[in-house]
């Protein structure tokens, strides 16, 4: 923000006594520009706190180009920075390093008392998204009643993601899941590789997105669903509930509009996103998600 000294105000005043027609509204709102550049606080524009996904890089370049794009069409400076877990990210977020955050629908359950949702994310057109239990094509399992002695692959780190808490709290209502029997992979792809690849007693949790993604891949020649589980609420934009939304109204109004023209549906497919939306899922999906977390964190401890 340009800094107004002192000096500068008598003459503004000797100013506005001597030149006829020179009002002191106009005056004012002269001061007043540089406070009211877009919606920025304090001239300085927002930043947005993401995570790795799959990489961080991938992620980093993505969002490079997204928020380039922003500028330039529409004069918004959106900054961002990438964390490498919500934990962080969330500090960051209560410390006021950054103003909005990026998160999954997990930790947006288990933080609401704090955050504010201003816009979902929107995946293949939906603002939720199943995840599947995948198996080997040639696996002895058809019915997930039928799972045992089998090992469970899920992503890193699992106290990140919705597709951890789902597939346990599906699978331990009616099998005895046992901590030696879970697996943790860093990323989609390898969950993917080691069921494909596997003895054929693995299963991978993966949403369906992932598995979307990949058809026609070598890999999902391999692969068959097991079962598709109750759909999750896709990742949040949030933002701290004490602070004034009427700040980000700009930036809502873009990410929101942005799957509407092509330009902007080229820029988005990018990311993991197909776009962003005011509106969210319904409140019973949140009701339903927070009930299956309570159970793992009962059977398993909450994540550490």
């Amino acid at each position: 923000m340009r800094a107004y000294r002192k000096e500068y105000l008598p003459s503004l005043a000797f100013r506005h006594k001597r030149q006829k027609g020179f009002h002191l509204p106009l005056i004012l709102l002269v001061l007043m520009v540089p406070l009211c550049h877009g919606t920025f606080l304090y001239g300085i524009p927002p930043k947005i706190g993401l995570i790795t996904g799959e990489s961080a890089l991938q992620t980093s370049e993505a969002w490079s180009i997204l928020v380039a794009f922003i500028e330039e069409r529409f004069g918004i400076p959106l900054q961002f920075e990438v964390y490498d877990g919500h934990r962080p990210l969330l500090k960051a977020l209560k410390e006021r390093w950054i103003d909005l955050a990026l998160i999954d629908s997990a930790w947006y359950v288990r933080e609401r008392q704090w955050v504010r949702p201003l816009l979902q994310t929107v995946i293949e057109g939906q603002r939720e998204y199943p995840v599947l239990l995948i198996v080997q094509r040639n696996s002895i399992f058809y019915r997930t009643s039928e799972l045992r002695g089998f090992e469970l692959f899920l992503k890193r780190p699992h106290e990140e993601m919705a597709g951890f808490y789902l597939p346990l709290a599906t699978l331990s209502s009616f099998l005895p899941v046992h901590r030696e029997s879970i697996r943790f992979l860093d990323t989609y792809e390898s969950i993917l590789k080691v069921v494909a690849y596997g003895r054929g007693v693995e299963v991978g949790a993966i949403p369906e997105y992932v598995w979307n993604q990949n058809r026609g891949s070598h890999t999902r020649e391999y692969l068959r669903v097991l079962e598709a589980l109750p759909p999750v609420p896709t990742p949040l934009v949030v933002m701290r509930a004490s602070d004034d939304e009427a700040r980000f109204r700009d930036v809502i109004r873009v990410l929101s509009t942005l799957h509407t023209t092509e330009p902007g549906k080229q820029i988005l497919e990018r990311t993991s996103f197909s776009g962003f939306t005011t509106e969210r899922a319904g409140d019973g999906s949140f009701t339903a998600f927070a009930d299956q977390i309570r159970q793992v964190d009962v059977l398993y401890g909450p994540p550490e």
